[in-house]
């Protein structure tokens, strides 16, 4: 007696446990944590960035050392059957036509295009995550209407067999309600299976298992994105000035107008400047001579102008100018389609806000009627079709409610990826 006094003292006092949950916002950091995607494009900006450093290398002095030795059986020009060089040399390009800068500039311009490339891949992943976490909500949703229909049928299948037993209703109304409760319990199994489906969708993207207890939390819909005609004008110039595909374009238009110029430079002479120190030895070691008489320095400017290679620099010059007008072209239909984009998504969030207004008013109508049209069926008022239709009323009524809201939760979704919002967000 006195285990089992202790055992429920235990579990009277013990903290109750806590429900596993999360937000919206861990979601979507947990997927930019794990997934691979922004590995393969961040190492593509890594990339893109080192090649920044290859072309910077061209304004610094190439430095060589060198060492030559010979031997041979006969001397000729009587140097020795022994000769050595060491040498160490300098040179530094003067002068190529601008070309280096051109492609050092071209090379800036790509490496901020790839970083934009990256932003973009992470707001896609962003956008991808919260449309599967609201399909999870949806579906969650889905079944507790879908329940809620099936405990009514239930409810009205014990009212009928009583009615039934005492010859109150005809036995076809009592198979009428066992069809709907039937086609009711499919509704459920079908509303189950697509929240398991929903939810290994998310888990897809998270990269990780949600533990079968863990509950999604629903953002408040007041924090959803304003959509109404105010504020379009707003949204067109945050999209033209932060939309990562726009902003990658741009840099890609400026790259290929710059490697445009950098073919240019073939057409302009090139200047060289180069330093060279020479020791030459009769042995292995360039010192073993007597004398270092025959040591060499030489300082030397060269210039070279190339008159004719076969039209290559006119063709390089018209390739990189047809790149840049592609590419030109290539953004302004990008511009074009996001604003589109833009203007189909403020359009369907104001039409989904609308749904769910009347969809409110809707539901607390059917509610309504669903219980006039019980009540009045209890007092044999109205037929076992009568309760029916309410009850179907009332259920379609929930379920354009609960697809309006989640619709709307999806456009501000969306809203926040087509013109790249502030609040989106980043990762390391």
């Amino acid at each position: 007696m006195r285990y089992l006094i202790i055992a429920l003292l235990l579990i009277l006092f013990s903290p109750a446990p806590q429900l596993l949950a999360l937000t919206m916002d861990e979601a979507v950091q947990t997927a930019l944590q794990n997934h691979q995607r922004i590995e393969q494009f961040r190492a593509d900006a890594d990339q893109s960035r080192a090649a920044v450093g290859t072309s910077r290398a061209a304004f610094l002095p190439s430095v060589d050392l060198s060492y030559d030795y010979s031997k041979s059986d006969q001397d000729p020009f009587l140097f020795g059957t022994e000769t050595s060089t060491l040498a160490i040399g300098a040179s530094l390009n003067l002068f190529n036509g601008l070309t280096d800068l051109h492609n050092y500039r071209a090379a800036k311009q790509r490496a901020t295009a790839a970083n934009y490339q990256l932003q973009g891949i992470i707001a896609d992943i962003v956008l991808e995550t919260r449309q599967a976490y609201i399909e999870v909500l949806r579906a969650d949703r889905s079944v507790t209407t879908a329940a809620e229909g099936v405990q009514l049928l239930e409810r009205q299948k014990r009212d009928a067999d009583l009615q039934l037993k005492y010859g109150v209703i005809a036995r076809n109304d009592l198979l009428r309600v066992e069809v709907e409760l039937s086609s009711a319990r499919q509704d459920l199994l079908q509303a189950e299976g697509k929240l398991q489906i929903t939810r290994s969708q998310l888990e897809r993207m998270l990269g990780k298992r949600l533990p079968g207890a863990e509950q999604l939390i629903e953002e408040d819909i007041g924090n959803l994105l304003a959509s109404d005609k105010a504020a379009t004008g707003n949204y067109r110039q945050q999209l033209l000035d932060q939309r990562s595909e726009l902003n990658y374009l741009r840099h890609l238009v400026e790259a290929s107008a710059l490697d445009r110029q950098a073919s240019k430079g073939g057409f302009l002479p090139s200047v060289e400047l180069s330093a060279r120190h020479e020791e030459y030895g009769d042995s292995l070691s360039p010192n073993g001579r007597e004398n270092n008489f025959d040591d060499d320095n030489r300082l030397m400017l060269s210039a070279n102008w190339n008159l004719f290679n076969g039209f290559a620099s006119s063709n390089s010059v018209s390739a990189a100018e047809a790149r840049r007008r592609s590419l030109a072209a290539q953004l302004r239909y990008t511009e074009a389609s996001l604003l589109l984009q833009l203007e189909t998504t403020l359009q369907n969030s104001r039409i989904a806000k609308g749904r769910l207004l009347e969809a409110k008013t809707g539901v607390t109508q059917a509610e309504e009627n669903y219980r006039v049209t019980e009540n009045r069926f209890a007092q044999q008022q109205a037929t076992t079709v009568d309760l029916l239709d309410a009850q179907f009323l009332l259920t379609n009524a929930r379920n354009l409610q609960l697809n309006a809201r989640y619709d709307l939760y999806l456009s501000s979704a969306l809203l926040l990826r087509v013109v790249e919002s502030v609040r989106k967000i980043t990762t390391n």
